[in-house]
């Protein structure tokens, strides 16, 4: 989706993308400054939602909203301003909407539940969510994830422990099995990667890992998990540790020194 945003104040125009961003996420948002080159956009774009401000220098946002609609009839149109005398006149152009500035998100969600024409909003994806404390536990909608290997589950838990660092093949060997298995396990890790891989392809959540040349991680910031939101210093994640990490894994022990450490100074 094709954003317009026009409002020649430039911390509004910031504002405004800002907030649109919390609704829309995927959306491509253009701004303008004036009228004209709000005009000079939508000539060159294919835009499906417009913000006008309606007070701007040269033409205003109800003289852009005219010719906006003449232009293309079925372009949803909202106007934005600081002055509730403007209502009446903004109606009376059968716009789809009208805001007082300033304008948030849960402003934005309201109109664009009573667009004139509307818009199929893509609602963002379930987030995989990962609790460390206690026993590590991976679920998607309530419900947890099936490995079809251990070892594999084991890898994604280590790789949560990283907190997105990357870690190597003979690393996650080391982690893995034991010293006398070091040496005939190391193929096999490649075996067990592709079968995580495989598993969050599986619930269309395979963007989370990225595997380079002889390197793993976890892209971080597109889960929830707990241990990542005590890390960040989250009071409620903070509260919810009780001296445990990970439980079934031998390795984990070594996190939680640190974790009793960031939990007392924060405490």
């Amino acid at each position: 989706m094709n954003i317009l945003v026009a409002d020649d104040e430039r911390m509004m125009r910031i504002g405004m993308e800002k907030e649109l961003r919390k609704v829309l996420p995927d959306a491509s948002v253009f701004v303008a400054a004036n009228g004209d080159e709000a005009l000079e956009i939508f000539d060159k774009v294919d835009i499906h939602l417009v913000f006008l401000d309606i007070e701007m220098p040269g033409k205003n946002g109800l003289e852009v909203a005219k010719r906006i609609k003449e232009l293309s009839p079925e372009t949803n149109i909202i106007m934005t301003t600081g002055y509730p005398n403007y209502a009446v006149k903004a109606y009376k152009m059968h716009v789809g909407g009208y805001l007082m500035k300033p304008v948030d998100a849960d402003d934005i969600r309201e109109e664009l539940e009573h667009l004139r024409h509307p818009i199929e909003i893509k609602k963002d994806p379930e987030r995989l969510k990962l609790t460390c404390f206690g026993e590590f536990r991976a679920e998607l909608g309530g419900e947890p994830l099936r490995f079809s290997r251990s070892k594999s589950k084991e890898i994604l838990a280590y790789l949560v422990a990283k907190n997105g660092a990357s870690a190597t093949r003979v690393e996650l060997c080391d982690i893995l099995w034991e010293d006398e298995e070091r040496r005939s396990s190391k193929s096999y890790i490649g075996a067990l990667v592709m079968d995580l891989k495989k598993t969050l392809k599986s619930v269309g959540l395979e963007d989370i890992l990225y595997h380079g040349r002889n390197e793993y991680r976890l892209q971080t910031d597109k889960v929830d998990c707990d241990y990542i939101e005590f890390l960040k210093g989250n009071p409620e994640a903070i509260r919810a540790y009780r001296g445990e990490f990970m439980n079934q894994y031998s390795w984990a022990e070594e996190y939680i020194w640190d974790l009793e450490q960031e939990a007392r100074i924060s405490g």
